[in-house]
């Protein structure tokens, strides 16, 4: 239910940056005109969309894998190398989330905004670390499936 969720707010970011990009694009060729902010709202839709993915992604165990050995011989490498895509996408949440948590928490309270719609960096930040701890939750979570002998493989 949360991954679907997530996906919904992830579909709507991208659509949001889509549909900014082509209504300015439209106004420069009707009028000559431009919106402030445009390039902004589609940067931050598309990468909030982006990172809304992530979690779901590890959730549901549909990253992007090679299975050149996994393929050749599966009863040798199926489990070993899903494991060892597990353990390091576990490494990778967890190093992003640490770093972007200590970021958020260090600039939490600062006036600092975005440069053209004067959004607060601070609540972006929470954002983006919230995201990543998800992504770390996630990214654990198939481990444990892993474990468990549920999934042999990535």
């Amino acid at each position: 239910m949360l991954s679907r969720t997530l996906l919904l707010f992830a579909a709507a970011s991208f659509l949001v940056g889509a549909m900014a990009t082509v209504f300015d694009v439209v106004l420069r060729a009707t009028t000559g005109g431009n919106l402030s902010g445009v390039i902004e709202l589609t940067t931050l839709s598309i990468g909030f969309g982006a990172l809304l993915s992530i979690p779901v992604c590890y959730h549901q165990n549909t990253h992007v894998s090679a299975r050149l050995l996994s393929e050749l011989n599966p009863t040798l490498f199926a489990r070993p190398l899903g494991f060892f895509g597990a353990l390091f996408s576990l490494l990778l949440a967890a190093l992003l989330a640490v770093i972007m948590t200590l970021y958020a928490i260090n600039k939490w309270g600062g006036p600092e905004t975005s440069p053209d719609m004067q959004l607060p960096m601070d609540m972006l930040l929470a954002i983006t670390a919230l995201a990543f701890v998800a992504a770390l939750v996630a990214a654990g979570g198939r481990i444990i499936v892993i474990l468990r002998g549920e999934l042999s493989d990535g």
